[in-house]
């Protein structure tokens, strides 16, 4: 096979040109057009080449991984950033440290002149290296393209030969080029279109796909054509996107046992996700994100080729051929006996036989064993299954142990026991669960952490010391923060000496930002002040004097060590809870305080202040709902000390609660936005509630108010559509498609004007109510919203609410169920028009059976079999009496003894 020929054949300008068109495009949909006609093209010309070359590749994949170059998984890592890149282009070309130009590419996020377009450091570079680039392209090709990215991952490359390689390319690339070469270095195009829409248009099972593997190769080769439909499935030595697990909050775990089910509890291991192939020998090893580790030292493909595989190869049952195992990489120090973490530092995927420690593979499910996929198999089958395959060696391979519980006090005896362990936290899984690749919410596996709740874990206030710029559409902004604690060397305030600690982002929201941005720009300054200390790395950008400065509450998952810092420690995964405005500048926490959360000589220390209680569960609803009212009386309309002006009444004197957001909005933003429109934000639904967002009704909460029916409950759907109004005069119904479960009274409205299939009987059809309606009918669905809920009563209060209290002309034979001895008969279907059931065949239900004329046949006599026997026998004359005088008239005349 010729491989590669299409790649030659298309120049990298034209790819340039079409993410050019896509950024500067506003709408999706023109940004799908273009990327759609580029994809067209490009299969135009590939199969051309088939037909003149039929063993060529005509595999999109060369083009498609430098759309998406985040996905790549087949190169290795550039290893260069913003900051090493702006050194790299300034070797390049001979800057130095005091040059105009380096500084500005160094100094890429600082706010600018009007001389720079753009907000990333691609746009910084274009400016800066324009002039000095090509004016005109060369016809370099997407071939040449992918050449230099493979050569600037080459594992060996130096940073002179990587200087040198730019150097080649810059002579052929103009400025243009060289922007967008930047951006796929950076993984980052800006375009502004989600990754699934990209795979969408690419191919509309992409996405499917890519549920189960993240190798944009595998997809490209499966899926060339868009009218090829997807081969589906788990396959051997096909990566896939694991299952994950669902955050369970302490006060949420009374819920898992509501419906008697029985739980395995498992530590929840801080390493890194992996999942082991194997078939007849043949070993692959796959990170969570995909990569293939396999010819890592520590590893091997074979018995003969790397350590772990070495060790599998003896302990597996020899009756097992094949299997896919899920589970976690380990570091096991070889002479502690004892794993490493995350926080540690050690990379896993890299060890190497010099290393202090050995890769521990921890087994905790099987999703194929000898070419039997068995996700459809309950996970205690699974888990019996893998005993059978594994023998453990202890730091090698281990199957993770597991403890069945059936109530909460067994699950709070556990969680304890793993609290002094010092462990991360647990897993805890459905008995009977099946697996689900890429899926997290309602796939009944949870983690539980000391962390995910308030009063378990220490949380540390410490002062803002100093700031970095963030990037996008962050630039010229200070995005994070150097968060320090400070220690008093005398009782005068201007003695205070500060000692840096951690950076901070996580936890600060947009609105927080805002004001932080408006207190801080008159105060930042380029000069590290005497009393602070800061990092040995990565200085902040500018810094703030300390009584200029403001305090902010940090919890972390726990405290590691740290020679960057100057207290010896840092904190590991810090996110802001609350702005402390109520404390004074000189009064965070001190070095003496925070030494004192470190309990021992370890290298990390957790921050879990104490064990849970059967309390922390059934107080902890009360508590929270006290400390909102109190929160409220001062908040209410208030964010970071700053009043929410109302831009509307729009929801006045509407309660509304937030359950929960997604990805796109968190429950925090969609509350504040609700404020704007004059809602009253309640934490708990009661009978006084307008109705109830849910951003995800997969979450355990999430479920729960859907289930309870009690409410009318809406999706981010309605919450868009009512806030992005232009004309905010009134609110209007709800829409049956925004309600994931409503009211009786919300039931009936909708039934008004709508059918079963959310076609509104009065607004004219467009084209998304005609694809809304026709998905209905083309995958039928109960719809709790419409009519099928309806009792007769219902209807009949219905009838009257439509003709101003009188019965309906329309629904002359309601009540009535009909059997037709000849089912031909016109007056049939005028009898099912006006309301009336028609019966293929006479049971207990039929009300009147209706004949042509005097004669009855066999079938209708039989009707005697049946009992109560108040049917009436009536001429289908009747039917047509009543039709044509739009009323019920006697039916003495009609009927037939």
């Amino acid at each position: 096979m010729t491989s590669g020929l299409l790649e030659t054949r298309i120049e990298f300008k034209r790819l340039c040109d079409t993410l050019e068109n896509v950024i500067r495009a506003h709408e999706i949909k023109k940004k799908e057009q273009i990327l759609q006609t580029f994809f067209d093209e490009c299969r135009n010309i590939g199969n051309k080449l088939k037909a003149e070359y039929p063993d060529s590749d005509a595999s999109l994949y060369p083009i498609l991984r430098l759309i998406l170059p985040h996905l790549e998984r087949q190169r290795g890592p550039h290893n260069l950033k913003q900051i090493s890149l702006a050194k790299l282009y300034a070797r390049v070309y001979g800057f130095t440290k005091s040059s105009d130009s380096y500084k500005k590419l160094i100094n890429y996020r600082e706010s600018t002149s009007s001389e720079f377009l753009g907000n990333d450091f691609a746009d910084r570079a274009y400016c800066i290296l324009d002039k000095r680039l090509p004016r005109y392209s060369t016809g370099f090709t997407i071939a040449q393209i992918n050449t230099f990215l493979d050569d600037i991952t080459e594992k060996n490359a130096t940073m002179q030969q990587k200087v040198e390689t730019f150097r080649v390319l810059f002579r052929k690339i103009t400025g243009f080029e060289m922007k967008w070469v930047t951006r796929i270095i950076l993984k980052d195009l800006r375009l502004n279109i989600g990754t699934q829409r990209i795979l969408h248009i690419y191919h509309p099972d992409a996405n499917d796909k890519f549920l189960v593997t993240s190798d944009l190769r595998e997809i490209c080769n499966e899926l060339h054509d868009p009218k090829v439909k997807l081969k589906r499935g788990i396959r051997i030595f096909s990566h896939f996107k694991p299952m994950l697990l669902e955050r369970c909050n302490i006060e949420n775990i009374g819920k898992l046992f509501r419906g008697n089910d029985l739980y395995y509890v498992q530590t929840k291991y801080d390493g890194e996700r992996s999942q082991l192939h194997m078939k007849d020998g043949i070993f692959k090893y796959f990170t969570r994100r995909g990569y293939d580790i396999t010819n890592k030292p520590g590893y091997g493909e074979t018995g003969s080729s790397g350590f772990l595989t070495e060790i599998f190869t003896r302990c597996l049952n020899p009756n097992c051929h094949s299997f896919i195992l899920d589970g976690e990489l380990m570091a096991w120090h070889k002479e502690k006996r004892i794993f490493s973490t995350k926080g540690m530092n050690v990379d896993v995927k890299n060890l190497t036989t010099n290393s202090h420690h050995q890769p521990c593979f921890i087994v905790f499910d099987v999703i194929l064993h000898n070419d039997i996929l068995l996700v459809d198999t309950p996970y205690k089958d699974r888990l019996k299954l893998l005993n059978d395959i594994l023998t453990e060696e202890e730091g090698s391979v281990i199957v993770c142990q597991s403890t069945l519980i059936s109530n909460r006090e067994e699950l709070i005896e556990t969680f304890n026991i793993h609290l002094r362990d010092n462990e991360e936290g647990l897993v805890v899984k459905k008995y009977d669960m099946k697996y689900k690749p890429n899926i997290r919410d309602g796939s009944g596996c949870y983690k539980i952490k000391a962390e995910y709740s308030d009063n378990l874990v220490q949380d540390i206030d410490m002062i803002i010391l100093g700031g970095y710029y963030g990037e996008g559409k962050y630039i010229g902004m200070i995005k994070s923060f150097m968060m320090g604690v400070v220690t008093p060397t005398s009782n005068e305030e201007n003695s205070l000496q500060f000692l840096s600690v951690v950076s901070v982002s996580t936890g600060i929201g947009d609105e927080m930002l805002r004001y932080l941005q408006t207190k801080f720009t008159p105060y930042w300054i380029k000069e590290r002040p005497e009393n602070i200390m800061g990092p040995k790395k990565n200085q902040p950008n500018v810094w703030i004097l300390p009584e200029h400065s403001i305090i902010l509450t940090i919890r972390a998952t726990e405290i590691i060590r740290s020679n960057d810092y100057p207290i010896g420690y840092s904190l590991r995964f810090p996110r802001v809870t609350k702005m402390r405005t109520d404390k004074p500048w000189y009064n965070p926490c001190t070095t003496s305080e925070f030494l004192s959360l470190v309990k021992d000589g370890g290298m990390i220390q957790k921050l879990t202040k104490r064990n849970i209680t059967i309390y922390d569960v059934d107080q902890v609803s009360t508590f929270k709902l006290q400390r909102t009212a109190n929160q409220n009386k001062s908040i209410e309309h208030n964010t970071y000390n700053k009043r929410i002006v109302p831009l509307t009444r729009l929801l006045d004197g509407k309660e509304i609660c937030v359950i929960n957001g997604n990805d796109e909005l968190s429950k925090k933003q969609i509350e504040e936005i609700l404020q704007q429109h004059s809602a009253k934000i309640v934490q708990n639904p009661m009978s006084t509630t307008f109705c109830v967002i849910v951003g995800n009704d997969k979450t355990i909460r999430g479920k729960e108010v859907v289930n309870s029916k009690k409410y009318d409950v809406v999706t981010l759907d309605w919450f868009k559509r009512i806030t992005n109004q232009s004309d905010w005069a009134s609110l209007g119904d709800f829409l049956p498609w925004e309600l994931l479960c409503s009211r009786k009274t919300t039931r009936l409205q909708i039934a008004k004007n709508y059918d079963e299939y959310c076609d509104n009987f009065i607004v004219d059809a467009n084209e998304d109510s005609l694809k809304r309606s026709f998905g209905k009918i083309a995958q039928p669905i109960i719809v709790e919203l419409i009519n099928n809920q309806l009792t007769v009563e219902d209807e009949k209060e219905l009838d009257k609410e439509l003709f101003n209290g009188n019965a309906s002309p329309y629904s002359l034979f309601r009540n009535m169920i009909g059997f037709f001895e000849n089912q031909s008969c016109c007056a049939k279907f005028k009898f099912r028009f006006m309301s009336g059931i028609v019966k293929d065949s006479i049971d207990n239900s039929v009300t009147h059976v209706f004949v042509k004329n005097n004669k009855t046949s066999t079938n209708t006599r039989s009707m005697e079999a049946y009992e109560p026997t108040f049917v009436k026998i009536v001429k289908c004359k009747w039917i047509d009496e009543c039709f044509r005088n739009g009323q019920i008239c006697d039916i003495t005349d009609y009927l037939i003894d």
